[in-house]
């Protein structure tokens, strides 16, 4: 299992370059690989709780329950895609801080 997941990691390190906007989430996956974790973009009433769709890779257990906790953001550890309404990607980001 653990050569599983180094090696779904290495996939999108290897291919992280190679991200562009516009790409779809079909796109992304093949590229990437599955994320770690699937954010929704989410309305309560008329306050957005979580504006985009959000695609992480890179969760651990910290950055999962943070995730749960502060879905609006995503933790600093993680590769984040954003994606718009139609499933597009409209922006992307490497770890803010590494572990």
């Amino acid at each position: 299992m653990a050569s599983a997941l180094t090696g779904c990691e290495q996939q999108h390190r290897d291919n992280w370059g190679r991200l562009q906007e516009g790409m779809t989430k079909e796109q992304v996956e093949y590229l990437l690989g599955e994320p770690s974790s699937r954010i929704d973009a989410r309305r309560e009433g008329i306050e957005i709780i979580v504006p985009f769709d959000r695609w992480q890779y890179g969760d651990n257990l910290s950055t999962l329950a943070t995730a749960a906790v502060f879905p609006a953001e995503a933790p600093d550890r993680v590769w984040a895609v954003y994606f718009d309404e139609e499933g597009r990607v409209i922006g992307f980001r490497e770890p803010i801080r590494p572990w």
